[in-house]
């Protein structure tokens, strides 16, 4: 260390002499103030600071040695002793400070700036190029998800190197390591393509249900539908109702029940657009063309901000795009239905894709019909009559789809009708009955989405337009005429046309901030709009209309921590503008991975819902359902809690998976019809239950176990005592099995359902009875003919081999006769029906 002091300022330094002081003082200030020149050539920066000494009396402290490896050359004049110092140490590793009229000069080390390493890529399938929505990804440590179209990326400061793990049901898992880039291309091999299976030596197929990964969230291999009992139309929701937490006792008409969920509460999302529903909902054809899906997310509660709107599940489909290498085709014949599908590519960077399904054979056709007083000659039949019902359905997919790394698109389109009818007749002495019933669906739907990659391809946003519509119309005319007695002859004139329709636009971004976060947020706008018409026996009318504009927006953060915890936490913003009320729904979930194979599961959080799916109960106790709008006055914005836990041992094929959940839903609107008008009740229900799923993958088979144990719970302010019963829901016992085989060019498939019954919807609320349990077996059998280019298959599907009675409500309809005697009428839940097909790939 040197410090240099100037020789005149030594000499005159005196402190007991004030007088002196005050002149050096004044001397110094001259010094300083007068211009400093610099003029060396290539002189080392101690000795320049040294003349400066001499020359100007500054004062300096430096590393003499240190600052005589920095050589400068100057000419140079400054105004002062900062200008200088900045002049001669702009550039170089040094910096200075003013301590006491002594420039203290020192090193400086300039923090580094953190290198992020990126790693950016799509994932798809090896055959025909088709994009891997919202694959399991694990980068080293950190676990994150790829987005609706493949995408994913993630950045770290610490790795330069990247180990990844990524999986995909019904596919394998590829495993690799790879340096940092943003344009990798990663191809899954598919374990089945068209009936054949594909064998990879040393890989490991992620086959059926992927279960315990995320709270209350199930991934599905939709192609195991294709195996499974049905009609040769390869129903998803065939695959569904076997997993555990969705109702398959009851075979609900036109909705999904999740959870305790009533009708209307859950939602079916297709390539980003609402389907409603349509009367044949999930018996012997899928709302959604099979050939059509790609990936199916069942979220049973609890799920992430990035959704929204619904109080109950969400089963979220992601439509096929198409084969863009080959034009290709499928057709699927039955002795009900006709399915056909084909894709024509462009220039190998887009696709053209239609489908179209129809029946041309009656759906509904019991095995027999008894007029004696008792359903199939059983004393112990629920219903007097079984009717036979004329049913027809079509339906048409459109999609165009294309992009690269960078970015993506697509237009989804979708149009379906069904149409329902019977008609009832029956006289005796005293009385005759005479019914006429019919009810029109027409679903409409479209996606307009357009993904995109920035930033070094770090982040993602995509955009996009969807629509959504239901217009329905039914037509009940009921007319009793009695012959004897001194009851009046009654008629029911019941002519009602309604709609539900939709508009969302939304734009998503996600942030890759770091190795250990992700963040997703993004804002939208939903329309919701509604109408129903009503027309009465002396043909006069009523019309009512409502609508809600509802803009959102959410925040859904991903964090791994210490490399075995997963954090999700995120909030949904909804202003329900008719109400000028915000509503805040925070939630949160926690993935903990106690080993490889061992993992911890919870959620929670908060939900709302803007239209609701209301129920009418009519005198006769009959009831229908009605959607409307939540205007937040009349209609009150439904509401409710979730929270689940669960846990998850998988390893070697076998998957053990036990998962408990709470949920409590509020603002429950429903109506009591007398002969007055309608009156509106409001409710609340809570549910409570646990879900076990037992999966164990083998080469050639696959078995599965799913069991539910539940209560559903529900109060509203008619009930006579202001207390919980028995939800007309209610089941406490659900057990599933699946199973499925191959021996050689066969493929077997058995699944049966076992539901402990409901209550009896008659006697609700006053008395709780559990009716019938609910039974079915099916079993199907399929045989590989040809496969060459051309591949085709033929099989047999039987539902309900034993031909069980099995009572589903919504089609079940009650007359009465007189004071005390009721008749029932009932079109049937699935009979024994076989199925035999034919399915051809090219």
């Amino acid at each position: 260390m040197c410090i240099l002091l100037p020789r005149k300022q030594i000499k005159q330094f005196d402190l007991k002499k004030p007088l002196l002081f005050s002149l050096f003082l004044f001397l110094c200030t001259i010094v300083y103030s007068q211009e400093i020149r610099v003029n060396c050539e290539k002189k080392p920066l101690n000795e320049v600071l040294i003349e400066l000494r001499a020359d100007y009396g500054i004062m300096f402290s430096f590393d003499d040695s240190y600052l005589s490896d920095f050589i400068i050359s100057a000419d140079t004049l400054f105004s002062d002793s900062r200008q200088t110092l900045d002049f001669l140490l702009k550039g170089l590793p040094l910096r200075y400070e003013l301590n006491n009229d002594v420039y203290i000069i020192y090193r400086y080390k300039p923090k580094e700036k953190a290198r992020k390493f990126i790693v950016a890529g799509r994932i798809t399938d090896n055959v025909n190029g088709e994009t891997l929505p919202f694959s399991g990804i694990q980068v080293n440590s950190a676990v994150i998800s790829s987005d609706s179209k493949g995408n994913f990326s993630f950045t770290s400061t610490t790795d330069s190197l990247f180990r990844i793990r990524i999986s995909y049901v019904g596919y394998y898992i590829l495993d690799t390591i790879v340096k940092p880039g943003s344009n990798f291309h990663f191809r899954l091999m598919p374990s089945v393509v068209a009936m054949q299976e594909i064998v990879v030596e040393g890989s490991v197929i992620a086959r059926t249900v992927d279960a315990g990964s995320s709270p209350g969230i199930l991934r599905l291999n939709h192609k195991v539908a294709y195996f499974l009992p049905g009609n040769g139309d390869n129903s998803l929701f065939n695959l569904l109702r076997l997993q555990p937490g969705i109702l398959a006792s009851g075979e609900q008409a036109s909705d999904l029940i999740i959870w305790g969920s009533y009708e209307g509460q859950s939602q079916v999302i297709y390539d980003g657009f609402t389907v409603y529903g349509m009367k044949n909902f999930n018996d012997n054809i899928s709302a959604v063309n099979p050939y059509m899906a790609k990936d199916i997310k069942v979220l049973k509660g609890a799920f992430g901000a990035e959704y929204g709107e619904r109080v109950g599940g969400i089963v979220d489909i992601t439509g096929t795009d198409g084969n863009r290498m080959t034009p290709s085709a499928h057709l699927s014949v039955n002795n009900m239905t006709i399915n056909g599908m084909a894709s024509v590519p462009f220039k190998k960077k887009s696709a053209l894709l239609i489908a179209y399904r129809q029946t041309y054979y009656e759906l509904y056709n019991p095995v027999s019909f008894s007029s004696s007083g008792y359903g199939r000659g059983k004393n112990s039949s629920m219903a007097d009559y079984y009717l036979a019902p004329d049913y027809r359905f079509r339906d048409m997919n459109l999609k165009y789809s294309g992009g690269d790394d960078s970015h993506n698109y697509y237009l989804s389109l979708y149009g379906g009708s069904d149409e329902f009818s019977y008609s009832f007749f029956n006289e005796t002495f005293q009385k005759s009955i005479s019914i006429d019933h019919d009810e029109d669906n027409q679903q409409f739907g479209g996606t307009l989405f357009y993904g995109f990659r920035w930033n070094n391809r770090k982040n993602s946003t995509n955009v996009t337009l969807s629509a959504s519509s239901l217009h329905s119309s039914r037509l009940h005319d009921e007319v009793i005429e009695r012959f004897s007695g001194s009851l009046p002859n009654t008629t029911i004139y019941d002519n009602v046309a309604s709609s539900i329709n939709e508009i969302n636009g939304r734009s998503a971004t996600t942030f890759s901030i770091s190795g250990k976060h992700q963040l997703e947020s993004g804002i939208g706008l939903l329309y919701y709009y509604s109408e129903t018409t009503r027309i009465f026996s002396d043909d006069s009318g009523a019309f009512q209309s409502d609508d809600l504009a509802l803009p959102y927006l959410f925040a859904q953060d991903n964090i791994n921590l210490k490399k075995k915890i997963t954090l999700r936490p995120g909030v949904r913003l909804d202003l329900h503008t008719t109400a000028g009320k915000v509503y805040i729904q925070p939630r949160l979930s926690v993935l903990y991975r106690l080993t490889d194979h061992l993992r911890l599961t919870s959620a929670a959080g908060f939900y709302n819902q803007f239209v609701a799916k209301n129920m009418i109960i009519e005198p006769t106790t009959n009831y229908r359902l009605e959607w409307s709008v939540c205007d937040g006055a009349a209609i009150k914005v439904l509401n409710s809690q979730s929270v689940t836990m669960g846990v998850t041992y998988d390893k070697n094929g076998l998957v053990l998976s036990a998962e408990g959940y709470l949920k409590k839903t509020g603002d429950i609107t429903r109506y009591i019809e007398s002969e007055t008008g309608l009156s509106l009740y409001r409710g609340d229900s809570k549910t409570r239950g646990i879900d076990v799923f037992i999966k164990k993958d083998f080469r050639d088979q696959t078995l599965w176990l799913s069991y539910t144990i539940s209560r559903t719970l529900e109060r509203f302010n008619y009930f006579t005592e202001y207390e919980y019963v028995a939800a007309m829901i209610d089941q406490r016992h659900e057990l599933k099995i699946a199973a499925l085989t191959r021996f050689r060019s066969f493929h077997f498939t058995v699944n049966y359902v076992f539901g402990s019954g409901f209550p009896d919807p008659d006697l609700l609320p006053g008395v709780v009875d559990y009716l019938q349990p609910y039974s079915r077996l099916d079993a199907a059998i399929i045989y590989n003919l040809l496969k060459r280019r051309v591949k085709l298959d033929c099989g047999v599907s039987v539902l309900n081999v034993l031909n069980k009675e099995n009572i589903r409500y919504s089609n079940y309809t009650r007359i009465p006769t007189d004071e005390t005697t009721t008749i029932s009428l009932y079109a049937e839940a699935v009979p024994l029906t076989p199925t035999i097909f034919l399915n051809i790939f090219f």
